[in-house]
């Protein structure tokens, strides 16, 4: 393109990337003298200026972040009819195109990543910003190996209306949705976990969980259909893994990690050195889904597994028993290159620089290693290793890293160095921690530690349903065999709920202060659309019918009338719909409708309560269509529309 310069400032020199909704070009910072991105959202989005009004407050948002696995933003502004982000320019290739070179990466190199990921997610969760669209295309890979994501204010800026544009395209990521999302439901910092899930899922295996034809039938998998284990493709992949995927897509938010920091931490303590014969699939789960028999029977044949010791790399043949005994530090060495993907190229570099001039670098993450392995990681980075001392530990076998300090992301100066803490395993009479295990699990550990099983209470808690959130003798205590250790178990959190009042003909302020008596929240993405019914600036629906029970801190979203509907062919035409077809108390209603332009449009909408009876739902659309209903996605009532003329068949 010819050069042209934004703001007097932002020269535009070439085009680097071309997106559903924005176009990116390497441009040059002539104030400051660097190379920067700038995103330049497309005319169709700048016309509407809802739009842009909220795509600038969350770009402003996300502007306030600073985080190493967060791609910087410089600068929100707008000049004539042309809006833009200037962006921190990462040299390197999106997560996308990772994965479509190389399938399927390796585990160690795929939780890498994604520990990284949940690190910037922590910190934006923490600022009280929503990614909304995590998925492959928005992380990006420098050539260093650092993962950063990006979008976070144009990912928000476009849920907060709707996820369907004028041609019927949905405006998201349908293969990373989570299933609150594809039902439109309220979305938190559970959501942008899951969606990391199914991220470290196509890392794992090369492809993503749930794909079909169309969009809709995909968000229709997320919400009801489970997904095959990322073993039953990928059979090598570690258990522990494998178990983090599996919680971070639970269907059901309260069953996923509390927060990204729980991930991050379960990301870190993952244990990637045992990696069984028919991979990490389900402790507690079918052993034999489908397909895996036949992944399990090729395995016996002629399977090679790689397990990383404690000091030796070995490499086992199932069938020969050979043993291969490789130098342990120029293995550790590889491994880690492996892990950050950086060429042998530019590990030569480093080492050159690092007789230079000391430079920037991130300490990686040592913990589960041994000290050798530890050592070749630093080195590889131009840092140093010290043994501070050797500890008890509950949590990590003898010989592993513990503990270190810089703490693992930290940017440092080269030639610094790392002190560690080394475990010398459990002490001999020492309680073993069971914080976090499952009952039947945590009275089987203190058995085998020679001890018993105390009086076990239980208590409301953020941890989930079942699993240990206290004990009593503590972990590392002294005591003698046959001591009894009392356990707490979570009973999940308490639910508390409400009702949801109604705020149809309110304004914004009247509906917060609304909600706020009754322990619930205004959701900020508020909606706008043309409403015959209701005055402009007037609440005109709302995601949780009125009479609903909701549980306290709920957000409800709401839309705010625009005024009437003069646009010409489109009528609103108004549904009755009864809930005596329901089979629960307590289910989903989805209302499809489709109009003369072939587009079939899903509604979701919240819980509904059947003893409520019913509700009037209004649709418009051009031309002859229909309307159908469906109670728990079973369809239970259709009707042919003609919304020219307003009647219903």
């Amino acid at each position: 393109m010819s050069s042209r310069t934004l703001a007097e400032r932002y020269e535009l020199l070439e085009k680097i990337g071309d997106g559903g909704m924005a176009v990116v070009y390497k441009s040059r910072d002539k104030l400051l003298n660097r190379y920067v991105a700038v995103k330049i959202l497309k005319p169709e989005f700048s016309r509407d200026y809802k739009f842009i009004e909220s795509f600038r407050r969350e770009s402003q948002a996300a502007a306030s972040m600073s985080h190493p696995n967060i791609v910087n933003i410089y600068d929100v502004g707008r000049e004539g009819n042309i809006n833009y982000i200037v962006m921190e320019l990462v040299e390197g290739q999106p997560l996308s195109s990772l994965i479509k070179e190389k399938g399927a990466l390796k585990p160690r190199e795929a939780v890498m990543i994604a520990r990284q990921i949940a690190s910037a997610l922590s910190h934006a969760h923490k600022n009280h910003i929503i990614h909304r669209d995590v998925k492959p295309h928005n992380i990006l890979l420098t050539t260093e190996g650092t993962a950063k994501i990006s979008d976070f204010g144009i990912a928000k800026a476009v849920t907060s209306g709707t996820i369907i544009n004028g041609t019927g395209t949905i405006m998201g990521s349908v293969h990373y949705f989570s299933p609150e999302q594809a039902r439109g439901g309220y979305v938190d910092e559970k959501s942008d976990i899951y969606s990391l899930g199914i991220v470290l899922y196509e890392m794992l295996t090369g492809q993503v969980p749930f794909d079909a034809e169309n969009p809709v039938a995909v968000a229709m998998k997320h919400m009801n259909e489970e997904m095959a284990p990322p073993s039953v493709l990928v059979p090598d992949i570690p258990a522990e893994v494998e178990e983090i995927v599996l919680k971070a897509t639970d269907k059901y938010q309260t069953n996923r990690y509390k927060s990204a920091d729980e991930m991050v931490e379960a990301l870190s303590k993952a244990n990637l050195s045992t990696v069984g014969v028919y991979g990490g699939y389900g402790k507690s789960r079918n052993p034999d889904p489908p397909n895996a028999k036949d992944i399990k029977n090729d395995l016996k044949e002629d399977s090679i597994t790689e397990r990383p010791g404690k000091a030796d790399l070995w490499v086992k043949s199932m069938k020969g028993k050979k043993k291969i005994r490789l130098n342990k530090v120029k293995v550790a060495a590889i491994v880690l290159a492996l892990v950050l993907a950086i060429p042998a190229s530019q590990l030569i570099l480093a080492a050159i620089e690092r007789g230079t001039a000391p430079t920037e670098v991130t300490v990686p993450p040592l913990a589960g290693l041994t000290f050798e392995e530890a050592e070749a990681a630093l080195d590889t980075v131009g840092l140093k290793i010290k043994l501070q001392e050797e500890v008890a530990s509950t949590d990590f076998a003898e010989g592993l890293v513990v503990s270190q300090d810089p703490l693992a992301d930290m940017v440092v100066k080269t030639g610094k160095t790392v002190n560690v803490n080394i475990s010398k395993g459990i002490e001999e009479n020492t309680i073993p921690s069971v914080v976090g295990k499952t009952l039947s699990d945590a009275v089987f550990l203190l058995e085998s530690y020679g001890y018993k099983k105390g009086d076990v209470g239980e208590e409301f808690s953020e941890m989930p349903t079942g699993v240990i959130i206290r004990q009593s003798p503590q972990a590392g205590s002294a005591a003698g065999p046959g001591t009894k250790v009392g356990l707490v178990v979570s009973l999940g959190e308490e639910i508390v709920t409400t009702t949801v009042p109604s705020l149809f003909g309110m304004t914004l302020d009247e509906a917060k202060k609304a909600l706020e008596r009754e322990g619930l929240i205004l959701s900020p993405d508020t909606q706008y659309a043309p409403s015959n019914e209701y005055s402009e600036g007037l609440i005109s629906g709302q995601s949780i019918s009125p009479g609903s029970a909701a549980d306290k801190g709920t957000q409800i979203k709401v839309t705010v009338s625009t005024g009437r509907d003069e646009s010409a062919g489109s009528r609103i035409i108004y549904i009755p719909i009864s809930y005596s077809a329901a089979h629960n108390e307590v289910f989903y209603l989805t209302v499809m409708v489709s109009d003369a332009s072939g587009v079939t449009t899903p509604i979701n909408y919240e819980q509904r309560i059947r003893s409520n009876g019913q509700e009037t739902f209004s649709v418009t659309g051009n031309g002859q269509g229909s309307v159908k209903i469906y109670f728990d996605n079973a369809l239970v009532q259709e009707f042919v529309v003609d919304f020219d003329s307003g009647a219903v068949l």
